[in-house]
């Protein structure tokens, strides 16, 4: 089964992706900030297929969570969600 790492600090956002992901036959973990997605990737030894990641986060942002998840593991799949309207 793949494992999916969600990182979102909107429960409804969040609780929405976890949902579908599940439904859909992923094992999920869910965070709600980069801090928190950082010790649960650690947790798990980098055991994750693919992360999703806000990027506007109190805290540590998505774009930081990446480098960071990256500079770790440069095959992990990183998608970024966003509710900006610029690059």
């Amino acid at each position: 089964m793949k494992r999916v790492l969600v990182c979102e600090d909107e429960d409804s956002i969040r609780e929405f992706v976890v949902i579908n992901l599940v439904r859909s036959g992923y094992e999920v973990v869910d965070v709600n900030c980069g801090e928190d997605a950082l010790k649960a990737y650690d947790e798990k030894d980098g055991g994750f297929d693919v992360a999703l990641l806000d990027i506007m986060m109190p805290g540590i942002d998505g774009f930081e969570v990446c480098r960071r998840i990256r500079a770790m593991d440069n095959k992990i799949g990183i998608i970024m969600l966003t509710a900006r309207t610029q690059e």
